[in-house]
């Protein structure tokens, strides 16, 4: 069994909300999602499309009432949400996005890195914490760093 197989190691697992503004999904990041995906980089765990309405709530969009541009195909990640998103936390993103916008949110494991944490399990180590920087929060992080140098 190799350590990505191992069944109780985890890699990092992380959210991200994606917005479309316009309520109109463009571009090919899904592509590079499923190539991700397909990789073993990383693996869903839930993509959920929801949209924030008029009264500021955000519900749930199935696959299908998705409005995409052309590029995009959205047909293999029909049947990926897990429910893991739960109403509690689709309430909590809803400041987040602009009404009429839809959002993406993704569940993800980081399996690249199952090999090390397999490794560290393996030696008698344990995954304590893992933490998250926002963009906004590195950017500022690196802009110091480099002030310094």
């Amino acid at each position: 069994m190799t350590a990505v197989d191992e069944p109780d190691v985890l890699g990092p697992v992380e959210f991200a909300v994606v917005e479309f503004p316009g309520g109109v999904i463009g571009g090919d990041g899904f592509d590079a999602l499923l190539r991700l995906a397909d990789s073993g980089v990383i693996r869903v765990l839930d993509l959920e499309f929801v949209t924030r309405i008029a009264d500021g709530s955000v519900v749930p969009v199935p696959v299908a009432d998705v409005a995409v541009g052309p590029e995009v195909d959205l047909a293999a990640f029909d049947g990926a949400s897990s429910g893991l998103v739960d109403a509690t936390d689709l309430a909590t993103l809803g400041d987040s996005i602009a009404v009429g916008s839809v959002a993406a949110v993704l569940v993800y494991e980081e399996q690249v890195l199952i090999p090390v944490i397999a490794a560290w399990h393996a030696a008698g180590g344990r995954l304590a914490l893992v933490g998250h920087l926002e963009p906004a929060e590195l950017d500022e992080a690196l802009d110091v760093t480099e002030v310094r140098s």
